[in-house]
């Protein structure tokens, strides 16, 4: 997938200094990124200070900051992370081989719901933080949205090119429709809520792809 970030760290359009790109300061980026994402889990991401993060790398904050231009960067770097670890278990569901298009479509939207649950929902520090990146539209959520909407995409057109899916008109188009109807299932938010009210969202995926998959044109 061209859309996405092959070193995990895209911090986002402020994330990183000049010269950033070189080998050893992609190391370094990569230690603050998984040192920060630690201390955040320990303290919460609004308790980790720039400062906190040097001590942890026998670094000044001066240092950090020139990898990263503010304490926010560092945050959306973290949560970069953590959207990219769902996007590689999402495509990896999604280029399954010997598998039909809808089975691995079943897969995608199963996968990525366990994933977000796993890493976005049973941590509380880290809900914290992907809770204020939802309220404060950090840049991270639209990437995600779009990383999410291509591996849909790709699936689709592989459906139709196989006669699976039997549509007609923009694969994308369909791509979204079915992201929309899956997004209880992927959408930290509706998920925390969903739980509290002891909904059980897992079991509504089978019907909600069987759903979906009738409206690609593909005989359930």
């Amino acid at each position: 997938m061209e859309t996405m970030a092959q070193d995990g760290m895209d911090a986002g359009p402020a994330g990183s200094r000049a010269g950033a790109d070189a080998p050893a300061a992609l190391e370094t980026r990569r230690r603050i990124v998984e040192t920060a994402e630690r201390l955040f889990r320990q303290f919460g991401y609004q308790k980790t200070t720039v400062a906190d993060i040097a001590a942890e790398l026998s670094m000044s904050p001066a240092n950090v900051y020139r990898f990263f231009a503010s304490k926010n960067a560092i945050n959306e770097a973290v949560a970069t992370l953590l959207s990219h670890e769902i996007e590689a278990i999402a495509l990896a569901a999604a280029t399954e081989p010997g598998l039909p298009a809808r089975e691995r479509l079943a897969r995608v939207i199963r996968a990525t719901y366990r994933a977000t649950v796993q890493r976005c929902m049973q941590d509380q520090r880290m809900h914290a933080m992907v809770h204020a990146a939802f309220n404060e539209n950090w840049h991270v959520v639209a990437a995600h949205k779009a990383v999410m909407l291509a591996i849909l995409t790709d699936l689709i057109k592989d459906g139709i090119a196989g006669g699976e899916f039997k549509i007609e008109g923009d694969p994308a188009l369909a791509a979204r429709c079915v992201q929309m109807a899956n997004v209880a299932t992927c959408h930290p938010m509706i998920i925390e809520h969903c739980m509290r009210a002891n909904e059980d969202l897992e079991q509504m995926i089978d019907p909600v792809v069987a759903f979906c998959c009738r409206g690609l044109g593909a005989t359930v």
